[in-house]
């Protein structure tokens, strides 16, 4: 049992010698903390467990005894010291907590702050959206009411033209009306007067009347008219360009 004993106190100084170097080097790693102050609890229950394992009967040597209780010493000593490092060790640790909390209700602030900037960005993207439809419907009013407007201008105009064609019609029958007057007039004035010194049927060509502007060609019915105004043509197409049209009979 001594043997057991001394091997467990020696396991608890050595965990708890290195758990405390570890705690002092490495101060900003929360899981190396953890670990390391696993190893120096671990270390302490190790020599509460070993230590009264130890043979402490009259037989063992003094020399034995006087180690034992220095032993005892130490570690009394080291249980001290690490007791009120674990005191600094909580002291930071309710620091740290407090810090953490800080961190947290400065997060959840800003989260907060995130939250209403993007409900105003939404609230404006749905005013802009809004306000594009109304400027929308306002567009396709206004594209309506100029299509109306066009559609009455175009039905308008329409009429204006058809009042116009039918003005132009009534024109145009006014003047084919006078103008059959005055091509009767015309056809009464350069009628022949089936008197002079010479027979078209007789001359056996085209003989054009410069005073009537009208032309005979042989086998038409012949009448008299002056010598002295014939024209003699060798085609019809001739006495036409000349501005001649040929007689009806």
């Amino acid at each position: 049992m001594s043997i057991l004993g001394n091997l467990f106190v020696m396991l608890g100084l050595i965990g708890t010698v290195w758990g405390t170097i570890r705690l002092v080097r490495q101060r900003k790693h929360p899981l190396t903390k953890r670990f390391n102050l696993i190893i120096l609890i671990g270390g302490i229950v190790l020599m509460f467990v070993g230590s009264p394992m130890v043979d402490t009967k009259p037989s063992t040597a003094s020399s034995a005894q006087t180690t034992t209780k220095k032993l005892t010493a130490k570690q009394k000593s080291l249980l001290k010291s690490e007791k009120a490092r674990g005191k600094v060790l909580l002291a930071a640790k309710a620091k740290k907590s407090s810090e953490l909390k800080a961190l947290k209700k400065e997060q959840t602030k800003l989260e907060d702050q995130l939250d209403a900037r993007a409900s105003s960005s939404r609230a404006v993207e749905e005013s802009a959206s809004s306000a594009a439809s109304e400027s929308a419907s306002r567009e396709a009013s206004a594209s309506k009411v100029a299509a109306s407007s066009a559609q009455a201008a175009s039905s308008s105009q329409a009429a204006a033209a058809a009042a116009a064609a039918k003005q132009q019609a009534e024109e145009a029958k006014k003047s084919a009306a006078q103008q059959q007057q005055q091509q009767a007039a015309t056809t009464q004035q350069q009628a022949p007067t089936n008197q002079g010194d010479m027979n078209t049927g007789d001359q056996g060509t085209i003989v054009g009347n410069s005073r009537s502007k009208i032309y005979h060609v042989p086998g038409q019915a012949g009448y008299r008219m002056n010598s002295a105004n014939a024209v003699y043509f060798n085609t019809e197409a001739e006495a036409q360009a000349a501005g001649y049209r040929k007689a009806l009979r």
